[in-house]
């Protein structure tokens, strides 16, 4: 089987290396520079304090012409869009994937209806050290879950043992999204405001409390069938990426462009919509706008 991986960020990479053992992978990235290096030296996979080289091919996105059994689009939330506009370009893909954090991207999957599409979660804990190197700083698994058609080759990866890179198919795709969402809403930007670590947000009193009145606040909104099991996840997700850097930390860090918009911002205009007051999340999401915009001044 043929897979493409659209986006060379951490995720992309991080799968990439992992499905080359058993695919013919092909990593399509933004930039030709990129592209270049990862087909001259190969992608590095650091793991346990060793380094696994691996051979794949790789080429700029927008000069591709993609015909992979399989695709996935790990780009971030708000570059879906220059994707989707782009789709001529993957459309001899049955099955396309889309990874992204928050739920603002499935409004813009509904001009691929003909095509298998899938949603998923990524769980495990990835940092891009450079154009070819990634590390695996946490093992977790992918959650995928049929939005329009059928799993297609997707299923496939459910059923392959890959070690430490585990596929789990679910059924309820919105179940799915939101129980990532809220772990991100809570976690993201807390540990970019505060400057932290994941598991710091456990060990200091304070910050715990603000993590249970952000959960208060966020269940008003956010579907939970049961609501314990939800918080008690995010506790399992800080306690096992305790050493993480949330994926929002790094990109304040970077003077990038975060996932707010997709995360807390969903989730206001969920507030909007059944009325409901969100002063905590209103707060974070003009906090790290804040600091998106001041990380764009000096960036």
């Amino acid at each position: 089987m043929k897979i493409g991986i659209i986006g060379g960020g951490a995720i992309g990479l991080l799968l990439a290396a992992y499905l080359s053992d058993e695919y013919e992978v092909t990593v399509y990235t933004r930039r030709s520079l990129q592209a270049q290096r990862l087909m001259r030296e190969g992608l590095r996979l650091v793991k346990r304090g060793e380094t696994k080289c691996i051979s794949l091919q790789a080429m700029p996105f927008t000069k591709a012409d993609i015909s992979d059994d399989l695709v996935f689009v790990t780009v971030k939330q708000y570059d879906v869009a220059e994707i989707i506009n782009r789709q001529n370009q993957f459309d001899r893909a049955e099955t396309v994937v889309f990874l992204q954090n928050g739920m603002g991207h499935v409004k813009r999957l509904s001009s691929l209806t003909k095509k298998n599409v899938i949603v998923g979660t990524v769980e495990h804990g990835a940092l891009k050290h450079d154009d070819h190197t990634v590390e695996h700083t946490g093992i977790g698994k992918i959650v995928l879950a049929r939005l329009y058609g059928a799993f297609g080759q997707a299923a496939n990866l459910a059923k392959k043992n890959i070690p430490d890179f585990p596929f789990e198919i679910a059924n309820d795709w919105e179940s799915v999204l939101v129980k990532k969402l809220i772990v991100n809403a809570v976690i993201n930007p807390l540990t970019a405001l505060l400057r932290v670590k994941n598991g710091e947000l456990l060990k200091v009193k304070p910050y715990y409390e603000m993590m249970a009145l952000l959960f208060s606040e966020l269940k008003q909104v956010l579907p939970m069938e049961d609501e314990q099991a939800a918080w008690d996840h995010i506790v399992n997700v800080c306690e096992k990426t305790a050493d993480n850097y949330s994926s929002m930390f790094m990109d304040i860090s970077q003077q990038r462009k975060t996932e707010i918009d997709a995360i807390l911002g969903y989730v206001l205009e969920k507030g909007k919509e059944l009325g409901v007051p969100l002063p905590l999340s209103q707060f974070l999401f003009a906090a790290i706008k804040g600091m998106e915009e001041r990380g764009a001044e000096h960036g």
